[in-house]
């Protein structure tokens, strides 16, 4: 947790079981416990594995339900770097399958600039086609539409139309994404998600990676997500992370 001009920024992993959403793998309707969570009907359609499904969930070492990841290679699961180092993570899920994670890396800048992205490796190859990343964030229009999918409060869902708006890139931190919660926001679990941008023809393109949203005076006024059309995968950017596996 992080205070500046008495803004809150508030990580969404889910951390302990007193506030956790256990999802049980076999359990596609099972109800978050975590009852004052926003999300509703009225702004997420809430989906079944098998849609989107390049959009994963993480899950530690209890089996347990952590956060969200997403597929970008049949092999490459992107997450908020948060989520590598506090998760004790252990497997992904994407669709209805499972995979174990081989290797877990954290961005070079995370622990000492913030850059709140990580990748994993994973054991075998997902069968689910990896999302398409979009070309350069920085084209897109202020306050266009944008989606998130992920898997907060442990229930996966997509956000209805209208709800997200595109706000954009910040000088003084160039490698994250602003945009609006103009009806409701993000919530616990949603770290790792992908931040979504819809073209004209339909076609669906990977814009950030959700990490946190910020408070002042108790209301959320901003959400944020890790870029990813900068993502480089060279040896000297990313430092492997062992935490307690």
């Amino acid at each position: 947790m992080a205070f500046f001009r008495s803004a809150l920024v508030v990580l969404l992993i889910v951390l302990a079981s007193s506030c956790a959403a256990r999802e049980k793998l076999g359990d596609k309707d099972s109800s978050p416990s975590f009852s004052r969570s926003p999300q509703t009907e009225k702004h997420f359609e809430f989906i079944d594995h098998l849609i989107s499904p390049a959009v994963g969930s993480l899950y530690n070492t209890h089996n347990s339900f952590v956060g969200s990841c997403v597929l970008i290679k049949k092999d490459v699961a992107l997450t908020a770097g948060h989520c590598i180092e506090l998760g004790n993570l252990k497997y992904t899920r994407f669709g209805n399958e499972e995979i174990a994670i081989k290797h877990q890396y954290l961005h070079k800048d995370y622990l000492t600039k913030g850059d709140d992205i990580g990748f994993l490796l994973l054991h075998s190859p997902s069968e689910h086609e990896p999302i398409k990343i979009i070309t350069d964030v920085e084209e897109l229009p202020k306050m266009v539409p944008l989606k998130t999918i992920a898997h907060g409060s442990g229930r996966k869902k997509i956000s209805k139309e209208r709800v997200f708006r595109y706000y954009g890139i910040l000088k003084n931190k160039p490698n994250e994404i602003v945009f609006l919660p103009l009806q409701t926001t993000v919530w616990f679990g949603d770290s790792g998600g992908a931040l979504v941008y819809n073209d004209i023809t339909g076609n669906s393109y990977l814009i950030g990676i959700i990490t946190h949203f910020s408070v002042i005076e108790q209301k959320i006024y901003e959400c944020a997500a890790r870029r990813v059309d900068n993502i480089i995968f060279y040896d000297n950017i990313w430092e492997p992370w062992v935490g307690t596996l």
